[in-house]
């Protein structure tokens, strides 16, 4: 068996953690949605959501590599069984698909809310350079986006904490606040909005996270990176409610919140944290583009390309649609599903142990359609 690499271990978490940034993380439009809003109970939230979604991460991905996946697809099948597998296949595409559209719209506010260029210019931009991303191989990815994700999460942190510690005090007034004013948040209350959250993350990251697992050199550096990915996604969710909260008038009905705090610290800052913003749509518009193409045909071929194309033409028009709007209908019912999923997984841990790596053979067992190749191909790449 080959030795754990910390190297890898990182790559996979950074890249892991760079799948589930995208435009609602990064402009802190759905922190605001399903954290802030909620409250100071809010921050025994981020904790739930840093257990949980670690959790999420390492057992995908350890999954993904104890069973050799070849198609990584084939994990919705694992947890749901053949028949109603490739079903909810079906469902949670439709659902990447629709959080592609967000990050084409969140790509938009951006720009039009800090350098007033009208939206259209930045949803143009991230649909083309999404599209030629995902041309690039699947390890090819993991290397870019692992770099990203590290960078995001450092910048987010750091914005975070620099803005909670400016104003701490703060916190208590913004409790008042959030149970007084009308805001846009999901329903539930903080400790549902904690599991709603991971759980709609858990439907963006499966697919391409058991893509990632399945490359691992042993199941320990699979769950490893998942793990850390995980941790590292609620510490910087946490840092970023916190100065949030700290903020709270003055981020209160903006679209892209996270500015509002980079450009308090300074122009340069706010400049620099509007790229690392992009950033982040960019890499989540990428694997979700990716993943919802791959259903059409084997990556490099035409019908792949062809897919891919009709598909970010298609996310452009549908991005048109305000953004915040986006946030609060996509994400909270991709959450519903996501807990569908994460229970059944959790059934898979505590009952079928001694069946996974049958049930792994005969799912790449799935016959291949013509000119397929597999991803462990492109993993391998």
């Amino acid at each position: 068996m080959k030795k754990v690499s910390l190297t890898n271990v990182v790559k996979f978490a950074g890249a892991y953690v760079a799948c589930a940034i995208g435009s609602g993380f990064a402009t802190g439009q759905e922190i605001m949605q399903f954290f802030t809003a909620q409250g100071i109970a809010s921050i025994l939230g981020c904790l739930v959501t840093m257990g949980v979604f670690g959790w999420v991460g390492g057992t995908i991905m350890k999954h993904a590599r104890a069973l050799e996946l070849k198609d990584p697809g084939a994990i919705v099948r694992y947890y749901f069984g053949n028949t109603m597998g490739r079903a909810f296949e079906i469902i949670f595409q439709v659902f990447l698909f629709g959080i592609f559209v967000i990050m084409i719209a969140g790509a938009g506010a951006t720009l039009a809310e800090y350098y007033g260029i009208n939206p259209y210019v930045g949803r143009v931009i991230m649909t083309v350079i999404a599209f030629l991303s995902v041309i690039l191989s699947l390890r090819k990815l993991t290397d870019i986006l692992g770099s990203m994700g590290v960078v995001i999460i450092v910048f987010s942190v750091a914005i975070g904490l620099i803005s909670f510690f400016r104003n701490p005090g703060a916190l208590m007034a913004a409790n008042e606040m959030a149970a007084t004013m009308d805001l846009t948040k999901t329903a539930g209350g903080w400790f549902f909005s904690s599991i709603l959250y991971p759980a709609f993350n858990a439907i963006c990251v499966l697919i391409f996270a058991a893509g990632i697992g399945a490359g691992a050199n042993n199941e320990k550096e699979a769950l490893y990176g998942g793990l850390l990915g995980g941790l590292l996604f609620g510490l910087a969710v946490l840092c970023m409610n916190l100065g949030l909260m700290a903020n709270f008038s003055a981020v209160v009905g903006r679209e892209v919140p996270t500015l509002v705090l980079a450009n308090q610290l300074g122009g340069v800052v706010g400049v620099i944290f509007s790229v690392i913003i992009i950033c982040g749509v960019y890499t989540t518009a990428v694997p979700m583009l990716w993943s919802t193409a791959s259903c059409f045909g084997p990556e490099g071929t035409k019908r792949f390309k062809g897919a891919a194309l009709v598909l970010a033409v298609l996310a452009f028009l549908l991005g048109m649609t305000d953004f915040s709007v986006l946030v609060n209908t996509i994400y909270p019912a991709s959450g519903y599903m996501g807990i569908i999923l994460m229970l059944t997984m959790l059934g898979r841990c505590v009952f079928d142990k001694r069946n996974k790596l049958t049930v792994g053979h005969s799912l790449n067992q799935r016959p291949a359609k013509k000119g397929h190749k597999s991803m462990g191909a492109i993993s391998q790449a």
